[in-house]
């Protein structure tokens, strides 16, 4: 009966991954939401039943998509099976957060880059396909804002600028796939501690995400990467400060919304404007720029009174 259980389990997170990722490919629409959750039902098979078990569900998954579907969406599978394998391996091994999530963005990053090298054959080749692809998205969004009567100025200055958005684009792409792993991951981990409660002092060193800060010389990076944007003459030099201060960026604004969450705890602020105020960060520029000061600013304002005693917010408070 024990057996039958584990079977009809490891079926369910079978069917799952399977039908996540899947749905995520064939309906792009959906995939921004389908698609992160991929990993998931694997990590809570074998987070119940070992590791083992849990690679043998995406090792099937491989086979399937290998034998039925092909070896491109396989290899594609294989990114999030990869996730599944290092969060499996490495939870409660590193118990670092932002270490954590570190970790596995660099490995998948690194991972996606030679997928696409394998794909395309080479990085020029590459490079003029994802260039083709934005240009063509652009195309589209502009279409789309024509349609809905934006004014024929403002049409006519985003054509003008669609090949400087495009080239910007193209070279803020390491950080944006970087990141964009690096929130995949840590909405899994989150997922996580909240299905095993009883496992989140064992896997992290922090209880809650709002007594999370960044390392403080951090700080120095996001000067130096400042100065490097003014180094005439290397351009591979300022492509790289760009990249890498949009994932300090990214850092300190994960700090401001720390900041934000502590307060809304501490002051009992109702759900509705909780979410409220969330919503108005993400889709609002200034919000989210003025959140971003606020993380960066907590440097030297330690709003949570952190350093008080070495303690945590809800041990100084």
């Amino acid at each position: 009966m024990l057996r039958l259980d584990v079977i009809s389990r490891f079926v369910l997170a079978l069917a799952s991954s399977m039908f996540l990722f899947i749905g995520g490919v064939n309906f792009p629409p959906l995939g921004v939401i389908l698609l992160p959750f991929v990993a998931q039902p694997v990590l809570v098979f074998g987070l119940k039943y070992g590791i083992g078990a849990g690679l043998g569900v995406v090792c099937v998954a491989i086979l399937f998509l290998v034998i039925f579907v092909g070896e491109d969406l396989a290899l594609i599978y294989g990114v999030f099976a990869v996730l599944a394998g290092l969060l499996l391996g490495l939870l409660g091994r590193i118990r670092v957060i932002e270490n954590l999530v570190v970790g596995v963005a660099t490995v998948l990053l690194t991972m996606t880059a030679g997928l696409w090298l394998y794909f395309y054959g080479s990085w020029s080749a590459m490079s003029q396909d994802i260039h083709a692809g934005l240009t063509q998205q652009l195309a589209s969004a502009i279409q789309v804002q024509e349609k809905m009567g934006l004014s024929p100025e403002s049409l006519e200055v985003l054509k003008q600028q669609t090949p400087r958005i495009v080239e910007t684009l193209l070279q803020l792409l390491p950080a944006l796939l970087f990141l964009s792993f690096a929130l995949i991951a840590l909405v899994n981990i989150l997922y996580l501690g909240r299905r095993f409660p009883e496992r989140r002092v064992q896997w992290f060193s922090l209880p809650y995400l709002r007594e999370w800060k960044g390392p403080e010389p951090l700080v120095w990076a996001l000067i130096a990467c400042g100065f490097a944007l003014f180094v005439p003459g290397i351009a591979a030099l300022r492509v790289i400060a760009l990249n890498l201060l949009l994932v300090i960026a990214a850092c300190y604004f994960a700090q401001g919304l720390a900041v934000i969450a502590y307060f809304f705890h501490k002051n009992n602020v109702p759900r509705f404007l909780r979410g409220l105020t969330y919503v108005l960060i993400v889709f609002q520029q200034i919000f989210t720029l003025l959140v971003v000061g606020l993380g960066l600013f907590d440097l030297w304002g330690d709003f949570r009174h952190l350093r008080k005693n070495n303690l945590t917010p809800s041990q100084a408070s």
